[in-house]
């Protein structure tokens, strides 16, 4: 199978800003510190904070905390941490932006950017939050939603976050809020990235419902194939392979300009959605802000596995600070072609190329699925922190953990999910 390499790199001025979200400078960025902060009503909740580190000094790791509505007055502070800061694709600007741009305004989505700084005024950590109404309550949550595969925030390294100080963030950001959050619902959190702890893993917390599924990319292509296939495997992929280039030309091919990918990102949907009615499954992908977020997420890598000039599989993800996350991806179900896994290998692909261009790591995004126990040989726990802000919201912090935990039950049992995917007439 030949391999096309097309790609592109995408600058921060073509992400997608409305209008009413730039302004000129940055003498407003304090727009909502004049207030004082109101306690957190869920104290007793958040006193069972355990440290992740100690410090024998007294000064204080954070002083001034911003909480801006308006995601131009944090572009700088942003920059700066994302690139000093372990972090996931999903806190770069480059996927937030286009997310907000997309969905902020048919979701009522309020952005509520958190910005912590120490005493020389440095920014020391980012939480880049939204705010949306869901019945009575106000919930604060990781930009991103379905979207996104890692929530966490930004935090400075070498600066040692105690629990006092993470509580006080906490507090300041909801009482500086002009939405006022009855809750953080914050979910889907790793433990550890880039081998530094999650500070915000200090708080009262219960297992996520699902796993991240990665693993260690190696400088040899062949080496990395060799190490996660069986013989077996390999044999039926490389079968596989050659049965479909026997019917035409089969290539990898990665989208550089905007023709190829839109035309992948038109197969993207038309499969998934396929794919979905099948399986009588609603989708986020039904919406028009889903489209919307893919087309305009100009960060995105696009990349289709092509017989002749029809698309088999597609694959959509971003390499962030040597990781390639893959978000989405799709096939065609016609039966003469699935037969071939076409997903599969244009995975293989993907992955021995950016073997070839240095990357470090991978991941396939959260979820079980038979493809991630092939190539994945890393399953990071995730978390969820469900920490209410004010009286209203310890009684949603109590039905949402219950929710939360039934669903983690269910997706984790081995008998509980194929049952209710029985019982719901899915395959």
């Amino acid at each position: 199978m030949s391999s096309r390499i097309l790609t592109s790199e995408t600058s921060l001025e073509r992400l997608p800003i409305p209008s009413d979200w730039k302004e000129p400078s940055e003498s407003r960025i304090d727009e909502h510190s004049s207030r004082s902060p109101a306690p957190l009503s869920c104290e007793s909740a958040l006193a069972q904070a355990r440290p992740v580190v100690r410090r024998d000094g007294k000064t204080r790791s954070i002083g001034r905390i911003d909480v801006l509505e308006n995601p131009a007055l944090a572009l700088k502070r942003w920059e700066t941490l994302e690139t000093l800061c372990p972090g996931a694709f999903y806190q770069s600007r480059a996927f937030a932006l286009p997310w907000l741009a997309a969905y902020a305004k048919s979701f009522s989505i309020a952005p509520m950017l958190v910005i912590a700084h120490n005493s020389a005024g440095e920014p020391v950590a980012f939480l880049p939050f939204g705010v949306r109404r869901r019945g009575i309550f106000s919930v604060a949550e990781f930009l991103g939603g379905k979207d996104s595969n890692a929530n966490m925030g930004l935090f400075r390294p070498g600066v040692a976050f105690e629990p006092d100080d993470l509580i006080s963030l906490l507090k300041a950001s909801a009482a500086k809020s002009r939405f006022k959050p009855d809750l953080f619902l914050l979910t889907n959190q790793p433990s550890v990235w880039e081998g530094a702890p999650n500070p915000l893993d200090i708080f009262p917390h219960q297992g996520s419902a699902s796993y991240l599924h990665g693993g260690a990319l190696g400088a040899d292509p062949q080496a990395f194939m060799k190490e996660r296939l069986s013989k077996d495997t390999a044999k039926k992929l490389r079968a596989k392979r050659r049965k479909l280039e026997a019917t035409g030309d089969l290539t990898h091919v990665t989208a550089a300009d905007p023709a190829m990918r839109r035309k992948i990102i038109v197969a993207f949907f038309e499969q998934k959605l396929a794919r979905f009615r099948e399986k009588h499954i609603g989708s986020i992908f039904e919406t028009p802000q889903a489209r919307e977020f893919l087309e305009t997420a100009h960060a995105l890598e696009w990349h289709a596995l092509m017989l002749n000039e029809r698309i088999l599989a597609t694959y959509g993800g971003a390499a962030h600070r040597g990781r390639l996350q893959l978000m989405v991806n799709s096939f065609d179900a016609d039966p003469e072609i699935a037969r071939s896994s076409p997903g599969d290998l244009l995975l293989q692909s993907i992955l021995e190329q950016k073997c070839a261009q240095g990357l470090a790591s991978f991941d396939l995004g959260i979820g079980e699925a038979r493809y991630k126990e092939s190539w994945c040989n890393e399953s990071v726990a995730m978390f969820d922190s469900i920490l209410p802000a004010t009286r209203l919201g310890r009684f949603y912090a109590a039905v949402e953990s219950s929710r939360l935990g039934a669903k983690r039950w269910v997706k984790q049992s081995d008998w509980a999910m194929p049952f209710a995917m029985r019982l719901l007439g899915r395959k």
